[in-house]
């Protein structure tokens, strides 16, 4: 648990583990199917430090050591750990890491570029909470040839759901195609929304034609090929985890 024999919330304990995330963790003990030391525990906030036993479903808890993957998701396989409809997803990509890891976010199953992969729930927590307003760089073809008045209201804000107005973003146009009436951008933006970038672009009248993640933080895909994963050194760690303060 490496806790250093500390207390934790018994659900940031599962959730750390990476057996499941906080919210299932609760409903997990509130349904009573979590036990500490052999004692079932309904009582969400219980406290328990690493010398205590935890199981769930009368299979114990174990605990590994973190591990933090940068991925290159590629196209038409779902961010999901399993899909009831039989679909692709990314899990086979790690078929020979033997713990479960599960993905930091997502990315849509026609969206590709650098998707983060852990066992770790703090960090991943740490990572998504929209407070801390990490970057994350998108290079994005789009259809016509964006006019300075659509680059400036991508960078100002655009609404893009009822009451959802997004906030200030970068745009570096990298490429016009008059030919081919297309746009080649890179997009950085904090926060994220469901179909964000899509649902940017279609607000100025244009449409997302190809859409890839290329960067997080200081994070970039440098190294990997559509479809392969490596390991982040601790420095990478923890340049990401500085954002998240």
């Amino acid at each position: 648990m490496k806790t250093n024999n500390q207390t934790q919330r018994l659900q940031k304990v599962i959730a750390n583990s990476g057996f499941c995330s906080r919210r299932k963790a609760e409903l997990l003990i509130t349904s009573g199917k979590v036990k500490v030391n052999n004692q079932v525990v309904t009582t969400l906030g219980t406290k328990v430090s690493d010398s205590d036993v935890v199981s769930i479903n009368n299979q114990v808890l174990h605990f590994h050591d973190y591990i933090y993957l940068a991925f290159y998701k590629p196209i038409n396989c779902l961010t999901t750990l399993k899909d009831p409809k039989h679909r692709p997803t990314i899990m086979p990509y790690f078929s020979d890491i033997k713990i479960r890891i599960y993905p930091v976010g997502r990315l849509d199953f026609d969206t590709s570029g650098l998707l983060l992969m852990t066992n770790d729930g703090e960090f991943s927590n740490q990572i998504l909470h929209p407070k801390y307003k990490i970057n994350k760089v998108y290079q994005v073809t789009c259809q016509g040839i964006l006019t300075p008045m659509q680059i400036k209201q991508l960078e100002k804000g655009v609404k893009i759901d009822s009451n959802i107005i997004t906030a200030h973003a970068e745009v570096e146009v990298l490429k016009q195609n008059s030919k081919k009436q297309e746009t080649l951008i890179n997009l950085t933006i904090h926060q994220g929304y469901k179909n964000q970038v899509k649902k940017m672009l279609q607000a100025v009248g244009s449409k997302v034609l190809n859409l890839e993640r290329i960067a997080i933080g200081s994070l970039s895909l440098k190294g990997l090929k559509p479809g392969t994963y490596r390991y982040l050194s601790e420095k990478e760690k923890n340049n990401l985890l500085a954002l998240a303060k």
